[in-house]
């Protein structure tokens, strides 16, 4: 990531437009520009996808560009006939922003003292207000069809064409579909592509349907509640049986069509989409969105919950299943219970800084230093390099006789971020045992620190396997839906991270590693983790106790 594109999620103070930006007048009528325009910046490394919201004079929100996740309003901008200036921060590193009309597409640069990219952007229709719930649905499909098409570049040709198949044959029945049943199609359609990084924003990303007062989680032997609000306690502990009378490796399967990925993402993805009534009502596995039946067993002696969902509370920030296995992570709301708040004695390693995106403890007894990175992201407390001067001041001060990464709960983030930390620590740690613990929420940033690793050699992965696959594409952006605001994620950035080839003529992330596949399996089941007790650390020890 450039210094430019750093600056800009950060500077967000009021400024005065001074010099030859204020000199400019705007025209006396500037509507030629006014509303959404979206592309990509060309920079060195990825495609970055922004959207410019030119509003006129007074309009709320104001001006603003959409970046990186962020939404970001320009204090003040210049609308003059075809072409915008504007600007966001203040002092040498503020971000600059000029384009104009040519040819229909507004082109420009942003620009960061002596950084500049160029971007060249499509204006977004502006559809008219639909007359109905079925041209509102028209409108949505129309934005996949040719907006969120053009932008993805993760469909194969053969691929792009069933997923143009399948939404014509979904608008084609919009009046008899019922939303919920839209809603799973659109999702599943654009998990036709077979890449988990491009998918619908329904339930991770950003909350837009309706969930279960209950939290679950796959264990090796089956699928258990972990956490639930407080009137549910009763079924803390109980292992799910069945789904709305489906069993519940079956009820998986049903859901998995509506996210891409492999294997472990799709255990990962599908305690979400099990906890929707909207989802299973979309599919058809219940009648209707008010209330799904479980099944339940080993919990004194319950054999059936109707529950009935919660409110609609939308998020746009990512809510992490992974959460829900321990006490110490609020969740999305603090006044639920979880299932081991009432467990005596101290909680496993894994589970004990779980709000931390990076931690290390050195464990004297058996002198392993322990390094849990859960998010490729700054700390709010201490930034990436902070943290790295401390942990490789650890290293050399304690000379471990081995060391333990574990980034099973690192769903991604910024994976430049750390790149010179783990390439010093790789190099320190060079002569003693070295351990990766991976699992099914290891995804997108996570996986590259595991590449990373596995390709410098020397390290044994042990856990579950990763949440994605060793080709696959990334970075991208959102495409929001006119009527009802689902955002749709592109991916347009290539990652190659086994010895094959980076796609032709294409910026490319590059590495040459091994598979990922753990070299020894270890996967909690409920008794271990009611009992604190974590296999894959438990397997380490083991392995470094052996003559």
């Amino acid at each position: 990531m450039t210094s430019l594109l750093r600056a800009v999620c950060i500077f967000l103070a009021p400024f005065s437009l001074g010099g030859a930006l204020a000199a400019q007048q705007p025209a006396p009528s500037a509507s030629a520009l006014h509303g959404s325009w979206e592309g990509v910046m060309r920079s060195p490394t990825w495609p970055q996808f922004i959207t410019l919201n030119l509003r006129p004079e007074g309009a709320e929100p104001g001006t603003t560009l959409e970046i990186l996740g962020q939404t970001l309003k320009a204090s003040e901008a210049r609308l003059a006939g075809d072409s915008v200036v504007m600007r966001i921060g203040e002092g040498p590193r503020a971000v600059l922003i000029d384009g104009a009309v040519q040819d229909r597409e507004l082109a420009g640069r942003v620009r960061q003292g002596a950084d500049t990219i160029a971007f060249t952007l499509r204006r977004v229709p502006d559809y008219p207000k639909p007359r109905d719930r079925v041209e509102a649905w028209e409108q949505d499909i129309d934005a996949l069809t040719t907006r969120f098409v053009e932008l993805d570049r993760s469909f194969t040709p053969a691929e792009r064409a069933r997923f143009l198949e399948r939404l014509a044959d979904t608008r084609g029945r919009l009046a008899e579909l019922g939303d919920d049943e839209v809603v799973v199609r659109v999702a599943s359609a654009i998990a036709l592509g077979n890449n988990a990084h491009t998918r619908l924003y329904i339930l991770r990303n950003a909350t837009e349907l309706r969930r279960l007062p209950v939290r679950l989680w796959w264990f090796s032997d089956g699928l258990y509640v972990v956490r639930t609000t407080p009137e549910h306690r009763r079924l803390l502990g109980c292992r799910v049986d069945a789904v709305a009378g489906v069993g519940a490796r079956e009820a998986r399967e049903r859901v998995a069509p509506l996210f891409a990925g492999n294997r472990s993402w799709g255990d990962y993805m599908s305690v979400y989409s099990l906890t929707s009534p909207q989802v299973l009502h979309g599919l058809g596995m219940i009648p209707s969105a008010d209330s799904v039946a479980f099944a339940v067993s080993r919990c004194g002696g319950a054999s059936r919950a109707v529950v009935r969902p919660l409110p609609l509370a939308r998020r746009d920030r990512a809510v992490e299943a992974w959460w829900d296995l321990t006490p110490r992570h609020p969740g999305i709301d603090s006044t639920w219970v979880q299932a081991l708040s009432a467990r005596r004695g101290p909680l496993p390693l894994y589970l004990r800084n779980p709000t931390r995106n990076y931690w290390f403890e050195y464990l004297p007894e058996s002198g392993v230093l322990y390094f849990q990175y859960n998010r490729s992201q700054d700390g709010v407390d201490e930034n990436t390099a902070r943290f790295g001067e401390r942990l490789q001041a650890a290293v050399a001060e304690h000379r471990p006789t081995a060391f333990v990464m574990d980034v099973r709960f690192n769903t991604g983030g910024n994976l430049t971020l750390a790149a010179g930390l783990m390439k010093t620590l790789e190099e320190r740690t060079r002569g003693i045992p070295r351990f990766i613990i991976t699992g099914r929420a290891t995804f997108s940033a996570g996986i590259s620190q595991v590449a990373l690793w596995r390709q410098a050699g020397g390290v044994t992965i042990v856990g579950e396997p990763v949440g994605d696959e060793l080709e696959t594409w990334a970075e991208g952006g959102n495409v929001r839906l006119p009527n009802s605001g689902l955002k749709a994620h592109f991916a347009n950035g290539a990652h190659s991270y086994s010895p094959a080839p980076c796609p032709a003529n294409t910026p490319c992330y590059d590495l040459s590693s091994p598979p990922l596949t753990p070299d020894i399996r270890a996967m909690a089941s409920w008794a271990d983790y009611r009992a604190g007790r974590d296999p894959a650390l438990d397997a380490i020890l083991a392995r470094l106790r052996r003559p």
